[in-house]
């Protein structure tokens, strides 16, 4: 708590805050007396009544008998602080509350722009205004070094004092609050190995230390995405977090997860009993450190007498040391054994299944589903289970997509019991993502959600990130068709971040020698290979996962189009363009350039957008596609009009009715219909006389 103002300087500070002179306005001289002494000369209550005036243009006099009842000089700090906040704040927009609500709920007080538009519900472009007119209302400060914004503790104290008295409005602050924490994660985790790092590592650990977990006990209160992020805090990245820290948190991740998330229970006590492995061994060591210390002092007398002296000590330390380093870093006798050759049966199994993901990308369905036939009764004959599953799945994702449902979901629920049988999680979540598809065709939207939360869940569990960033990205369509805009960008957000190799890069930063990293990974390759019945990326490819990298920033900007962010879309869908390029897909790069040339068109650029439209169109040309081509050419044929160019128009209508004629699309030809229709009245209008310019 500040201690109060003299009565001159209280009388300064409101005078420079609202008049920006040293002393009152005459007219004001006594009604400013009585405001500092109501306000009980606290310096943060006269900073924002201040601000208050200049933003307001009030007398002292309107605001003293505006808020006369509920001033009270004999009250707290927070008291008074309170009522001038809730003043201030009335005069601050709809936005404002909201932002010092969430602002207050945080657990310190230094917040990134990021993880307060989080905690608000909000995409940081639209939290950046409020926070603004709230800087300006000097209810909180922005910390330039760091970039962040600071909420005083006597503001925070009134505004969470506020915004208790509602409990249905305190928890979805708390829900607000998890999904910050979790955008402080992602936020933190961007810039590794950048100079940022480390500042934003600081006020990570700032926040996660601050953390009060106990409100989050409401499984209302956003439980499941705090417990994630604790462990993924603990775990994942290196905040320089104190040992008493990090067991707080996971201990506390292990009592939100609970039983209705067992694997990240698991993930949480596992983090713990690694922590207190470190621990212990760090006691070990410093205890031989010691002991090897005191043996290094031992005389050359004592050598003389027959015990070791500090050479033969270090020597065989040395030794020893390096005995543990070699046997630990050396490959197991396993590892350069090669695996048995394959039966023949098996063998040609798989080149069936292989065979018909590559007829079924052709279009070619009916040679695809006799080769997903014969691979399983192959695989049916050798007793493999998990080569049974992998067929099935295949044939039921094609059945569903021939329109036989039935057949496909009973082609599903075999696939998924073989692959529990056979304790293969990777194969499950895949099979989960498949039947969520199916359901998705049935209209049973909720059962589709289902599905994709259990498979993230288990390829999560496996560490899969290529499964996850699909899961992610098809879950992310639901809720964007569902309306559903906050959860869809979560998913397409988190997806991203795995695509664009943040998470690469913070893995990299783990504390591991680079020997055990990459052994690891040569097993776990080694592993895989020796498993595998189909290479994962073209297992998804035959499902329909493709250029999931492009598609999921196309996606992004459908959602930033959907929220009126159109400089963000637009930016989405370069992104997108660029990927479908490099990835060589001429039908995904023509879809976005035409997209982007719509969304370039109703911002006024008109040169950019005729270039993606011309791009699009070449494209589509080059691949035969004459209903892509008919597209473009309405659209470029509308622009051209906008532009004054009736004759270039006409021409690109002409060429898209012709188009949509010989695809058959009713629709097409009776819109360009129309529009040609309004085109020849034009031409056939008589040139109207020029008007002079100045009246004769």
């Amino acid at each position: 708590m500040r201690s109060p103002l003299s009565v001159p300087v209280a009388l300064s500070v409101l005078s420079q805050g609202a008049w920006g002179t040293d002393e009152p306005p005459a007219a004001e001289v006594q009604w400013a007396y009585a405001l500092v002494a109501a306000l009980g000369y606290l310096p943060p209550a006269i900073e924002i009544a201040s601000a208050t005036l200049r933003r307001t243009a009030m007398s002292c006099e309107a605001y003293l008998r505006r808020n006369a009842t509920r001033l009270d000089p004999g009250g707290t700090e927070e008291d008074v602080v309170g009522v001038v906040l809730a003043d201030a704040l009335m005069s601050l927009g709809e936005d404002a509350p909201g932002m010092v609500h969430a602002l207050a709920v945080l657990p310190a007080a230094d917040v990134p722009l990021e993880v307060v538009a989080a905690a608000a519900g909000k995409p940081a472009p639209s939290a950046a205004r409020p926070l603004q007119a709230l800087v300006h209302g000097r209810l909180v400060s922005f910390q330039q070094d760091s970039q962040t914004y600071h909420l005083s503790p006597v503001v925070r104290a009134a505004a969470r004092k506020a915004a208790a008295g509602d409990e249905a409005r305190w928890d979805a602050l708390h829900r607000g609050a998890a999904d910050a924490m979790q955008a402080l994660f992602f936020w933190t985790a961007a810039v590794e190995g950048r100079p940022a790092a480390t500042m934003r590592r600081r006020v990570a650990a700032e926040l996660f230390a601050a953390l009060d977990t106990a409100p989050f006990r409401d499984a209302r209160r956003g439980a499941e995405v705090l417990a994630r992020v604790l462990v993924d805090a603990c775990t994942v990245l290196d905040l320089g977090l104190a040992a008493e820290v990090q067991q707080r948190l996971l201990e506390e991740a292990a009592r939100l997860s609970g039983e209705a998330l067992p694997a990240l229970h698991a993930r949480a006590l596992a983090a713990l009993a690694a922590l207190e492995r470190a621990r212990r061994a760090a006691s070990e060591l410093a205890g031989k450190r010691r002991g090897l210390l005191g043996a290094l002092r031992v005389s050359s007398s004592a050598r003389d007498r027959g015990r070791p002296g500090h050479r033969d000590v270090l020597r065989k330390a040395v030794r020893a040391s390096a005995q543990r380093a070699a046997s630990r870093h050396a490959p197991p006798a396993t590892a350069t054994a090669t695996a048995p050759a394959e039966e023949d049966g098996l063998r040609g199994a798989k080149e069936l299944l292989s065979r018909g993901a590559q007829r079924c990308r052709e279009g070619a369905q009916g040679a695809a589903a006799a080769h997903y036939g014969e691979a399983l009764a192959l695989f049916e004959a050798a007793g493999d289970g998990r080569g049974q599953a992998h067929a099935l799945l295949l044939r039921g994702d094609l059945r569903r997509r021939q329109g036989q449902l039935a057949d496909a979901a009973r082609d599903h629920e075999r696939a998924l019991s073989l692959f529990r049988a056979a304790a293969d999680r990777i194969g499950e979540a895949l099979g989960l993502f498949a039947r969520a598809a199916l359901r998705l065709d049935q209209a049973d939207a909720e059962g589709a959600a289902s599905d994709y939360g259990c498979s993230l869940m288990l390829l999560r569990a496996s560490r899969d990130r290529v499964g996850e960033v699909n899961v992610l990205k098809a879950r992310g369509d639901l809720c964007f068709r569902e309306g559903d805009l906050a959860g869809a960008a979560r998913d397409y957000d988190r997806a991203l971040y795995i695509l664009e190799g943040v998470e690469e890069r913070v893995l990299s930063q783990l504390r591991l020698p680079a020997g055990i990293r990459e052994e690891r990974r040569g097993a776990s390759a080694c592993a895989s290979s020796r498993r595998e019945i189909l290479p994962e990326l073209e297992l998804l490819a035959a499902l329909g996962c493709e250029q999931t990298h492009a598609r999921t920033w196309q996606a992004r900007g459908d959602l930033r189009l959907r929220e009126r962010q159109t400089a963000l879309a637009a930016r989405d869908y370069g992104n997108a363009i660029l990927l479908y390029r490099e990835g060589g897909d001429r039908r995904g790069e023509a879809a976005a350039l035409k997209i982007r040339g719509d969304l370039r068109r109703q911002r006024g650029a008109l040169p950019g957008a005729q270039r993606d439209y011309d791009d699009a169109l070449h494209l589509l040309e080059a691949l035969g596609d004459g209903a892509g081509q008919a597209a473009v050419l309405k659209a470029r044929g509308d622009l051209r009009c906008e532009r004054g160019d009736i004759a270039g128009a006409a021409l690109d209508y002409t060429r898209a009715l012709a188009l949509f004629d010989a695809t058959g699309d009713p629709a097409g030809q009776t819109s360009v219909k129309h529009v040609l229709a309004g085109i020849s009245r034009r031409d056939e209008d008589p040139p109207r006389p020029a008007r002079a310019a100045v009246p004769r």
